[in-house]
């Protein structure tokens, strides 16, 4: 996942308060990725890679459940998530070149790939 290859249909960017950012290949990572209490307190704002403004949501009896949901609205924010993700640069990984919204997606997501292929061929090698 290099270039511009397209990212995952349901690829999701959520930023925390300070702007720390995760990048999920799906929804389902993303939503068994992060703590019903924080979604609760509103933590974190989610947005696919165009911009899109996705909504988190628990139930009211989230402490029972801790079901997270992750669903698509019409609202776009694009401006905004590159604004974010331009902060999460400056913040949290200072001398590097900031990536745009998109860039930073697949870069974090070809990294995540890697490091799920070294922990499995390590794995293999064992056998």
């Amino acid at each position: 996942m290099s270039g511009t290859a397209p990212l995952p249909p349901e690829t999701v960017l959520v930023l925390d308060r300070d702007d720390w950012l995760s990048v999920h290949a799906s929804f389902a990572h993303a939503t068994s990725d992060l703590e019903a209490m924080d979604v609760a307190d509103g933590e974190y704002t989610a947005y696919a890679p165009d911009g899109r403004v996705l909504a988190l949501t628990v139930p009211d009896d989230w402490e029972n459940t801790a079901t997270i949901t992750l669903i698509r609205t019409e609202e776009s924010d694009a401006p905004g998530l590159e604004r974010r993700v331009a902060r999460y640069w400056r913040r949290h990984q200072p001398g590097r070149p900031p990536l745009g919204a998109q860039e930073t997606a697949r870069s974090m997501l070809a990294h995540e790939s890697r490091s799920a292929e070294g922990w499995l061929s390590r794995l293999l090698k064992r056998r």
